[in-house]
Order: C-alpha cells, then sequence, then structure tokens
C-alpha cells in the first residue's frame, strides 16, 4: 500500500482528517438524536413529523453527492470540500436558531446538502492515493477509526441536549466544521487524477450514471450496501423513539447506548482491515449480512417477549454493528474501484442510492413507531435479508 503525503505519520494525518469527514453524518445525526423527543415538543408535532428532521436532512445528502462528486473529478478534492464544509456550518447555525420546524427543516435540508461533499469527495481522495486494492484496506481502517468518532458523537448528543437542548447539537457541529476546513486548508493535498475528466457537462454527467448504475460490480455491491445502510439508519431513527420514549431512559443514558452500537461498527471495520487480505471481499460481505440477520432477530425477539429493558436494543445493535463493519468497507470499496476516472461519480451514485433507501427508512420508522421495539427490530431484520439476498445469489457469477 502506497502511503502518500509523508511516509506514515503522513498517512496517519491523511486518514484521521478522511475520517473527520467520512463522519459528517455521525456528526449530523448522532449528535441530534438523543434530542429529537426533546425537538419533537419543542415545535409541538408528531413524532413521524420530528423524523423528518432524519429524512430531509438525508435525501439532499444523497442527491447532492450526485453532484459533488463529478464536480470534485473536474474542479478538484480541495475546493469542493472546502466550499461544502463553509456551507455546512452556515445551515447547521440556520438550524440552530430556527424560529419554526419548517425552518428547521429548510435548515435540515440545506445541511444535508451541503455535509454530503465530504464523504462524496473523502471516498475519491481513498482511491486517488491508495488505489483499487489499497482503498479497500485504508477504508476499513477510516472506518474503523470513524467507530471512535461514532462512538463519541451521541454521547456528546446526549449530555449536549441535557445541558442546553436540542439546539446545541449544531452549535457543536458548526464548531466541528470550522476544524475540518483547517485542517483541509493545512494538510490535505490536491488528490485529483491528472486524467480526469477535463469538462463538466450536466449531460454527460447523467450518461455517465446511466452507465455505471447497470455495471455488474457496481450494481451488486451497491444493492447489499444500501440495504445494510438504510437498516442502520433505522437504528439511528429509531433507537432514540424506543429508549427515550417507550423504555424511559435519560438522554444522556440513551447516548451511551447508542454508542455501544457505534463501537460495535468500529470492532467490525477494524477486523475488515486487519483481515481483509486473508479473506475475499466476497467472504467478509456474507459474513457481516448474515451477523446482521441474526442480531435484528435478536431484537425483534427480546421486543416480542416483552424485555423493556435498554440492553435488550443496545447490545444485539452491538452485534449488529459488527456486521455492518464487516460489510460495509467491503461493499463501498467494490463499487468504486473499477471505476478509477470517474471514482467521484462512483462513490457519489452508490451514496444517493443509500441515503436514498435510508431517508425513506427514518421517514417510515417514524410512521410505525408504536413505543416498543417490535417495528424497529422488524425493519432491521427485513433490511439485512434483503442486503443477504441481493448479494448471495449473484456474487459468483460476477466476481
Amino acid at each position: 500500500m502506497n502511503k502518500k503525503n509523508g511516509g506514515t505519520s503522513g498517512f496517519v494525518t491523511i486518514c484521521s482528517i478522511l475520517t473527520l469527514l467520512l463522519a459528517v453524518n455521525s456528526f449530523s445525526t448522532d449528535t441530534l438524536a438523543p434530542g429529537i423527543p426533546a425537538l419533537r415538543d419543542f415545535f409541538s408535532v408528531d413524532t413521524s413529523q420530528a423524523n423528518l428532521a432524519f429524512s430531509v436532512y438525508v435525501f439532499t445528502f444523497g442527491f447532492m453527492q450526485l453532484i459533488y462528486g463529478p464536480i470534485s473529478d473536474r474542479f478538484g478534492r480541495r475546493p469542493v470540500l472546502v466550499a461544502g464544509m463553509a456551507l455546512y456550518c452556515l445551515a447547521c447555525l440556520f438550524c440552530a436558531f430556527a424560529p419554526t420546524f419548517e425552518m428547521l427543516l429548510v435548515g435540515r435540508a440545506l445541511q444535508g446538502g451541503a455535509a454530503s461533499a465530504a464523504p462524496a469527495v473523502a471516498r475519491a481522495v481513498i482511491r486517488d492515493l491508495y488505489g483499487a486494492d489499497g482503498s479497500r484496506k485504508v477504508l476499513s481502517y477510516v472506518m474503523s477509526a470513524f467507530g471512535l468518532v461514532a462512538i463519541a458523537t451521541p454521547i456528546i448528543g446526549g449530555f449536549l441536549v441535557a445541558w442546553k437542548g436540542w439546539q446545541a447539537s449544531f452549535i457543536f457541529c458548526a464548531l466541528y466544521a470550522l476544524i475540518c476546513i483547517i485542517l483541509i486548508f493545512s494538510f490535505l493535498k490536491e488528490s485529483r487524477p491528472s486524467n480526469a475528466p477535463a469538462k463538466l457537462e450536466l449531460r454527460n454527467i447523467f450518461l455517465l450514471y446511466v452507465r455505471l448504475t447497470p455495471n455488474p460490480l457496481f450494481a451488486l455491491n451497491c444493492a447489499t450496501n444500501l440495504f445494510m445502510y438504510a437498516s442502520m439508519f433505522v437504528w439511528l431513527s429509531g433507537s432514540m423513539l424506543v429508549l427515550i420514549d417507550g423504555y424511559a431512559i435519560e438522554a444522556r443514558v440513551a447516548g451511551f447506548l447508542l454508542a455501544l452500537g457505534s463501537a460495535g461498527f468500529m470492532v467490525g471495520a477494524w477486523v475488515s482491515g486487519r483481515i481483509g487480505t486473508q479473506y475475499s471481499p466476497n467472504k467478509l460481505i456474507l459474513l457481516g449480512s448474515g451477523i446482521a440477520i441474526l442480531a435484528a432477530l435478536s431484537i425483534l425477539l427480546f421486543a416480542l417477549l416483552g424485555v423493556r429493558h435498554g440492553s435488550a436494543v443496545a447490545l444485539p445493535a452491538f452485534v449488529w454493528m459488527f456486521g455492518h463493519g464487516l460489510h460495509y468497507p467491503q461493499s463501498m470499496a467494490g463499487a468504486v474501484a473499477p471505476f478509477p476516472e470517474n471514482a467521484g461519480a462512483a462513490s457519489s451514485l452508490i451514496g444517493f442510492y443509500q441515503t436514498t433507501a435510508a431517508a425513506i427508512m427514518a421517514f417510515l420508522m417514524g410512521l410505525v413507531h408504536d413505543g416498543s421495539a417490535i417495528p424497529f427490530g422488524a425493519l432491521m431484520l427485513t433490511l439485512s435479508i434483503a442486503a443477504l439476498l441481493a448479494y448471495l445469489p449473484f456474487y459468483r457469477r460476477f466476481s
């Protein structure tokens, strides 16, 4: 693996910056998640409306990735990252001081649209610097480090909600954006390939997406990835409703339980990086989705048996997220790797598909929430099974 940008220390620095950029969703959703019940009560809206704070953010996040990837292929990675994070910072402040729920949703749409620049371009940077083979391992390490952030953000969110209310989450995210901008300016060199597209035409972008989508390797990895990602968003958008609303657990404690799930992802991604050279991506994807099915089934069974305790949700979620940590780096890298000249576009396209599915599931979770973990566990189980069925019958044909 080629460790560019200054040897080992440079490698660690670059990976740290990329980790922060890939973690933009964790900052944007995990810090807010413990505050959703408080946000709902503050604006006097129902649960399904409150969960629109997730759905609107995720939908615009996914859609704008279709734009940022090709723009970064044309104009470079650094300017797109800086512009995106600057707009994200302003959107966070807009949300923090939104006077109505409708204005909050406008702010969340702006926040999601700006935030999508970070992971779309960061994944392309990994492909630029470390190639098709190296990107799998680097992405596994980065996602493992991302797990540390994902563990911290819901805990921080729980304390922020208890301290200053749901608005504090957005102030915290604005500070995070400023730090990212400083780090990009200071340490991240331009990595756009010399053979990247020299022109940017909307018609060509659309045709590129039409060409990428049916590619067997892209479609196979994208399908299994989006089902797992959507299931993860059921956890993010629904766990606080179950724990705080259904089980009457304090926001600070619920934040720790949400963080436990993130810890499982960190461990799974680390293991994926360690054994990624010994086992094929196919095996890790199948293993990860199989583990996820068993874990989601456990959540549902505990709920059906009437076990109303935070650990009955959080411990199986740790196992589910471990499976997701095995699965995600391999399926994501597998979708982007075949397109070195259009890594930004491929990264954006899979991001659009996965986040569109996540937005739908976050809204659906708000609709079916009944105070128990039954609909929550059933959704996670259904999507986990779909992830396996989308991959298992076809992977041999295209590997």
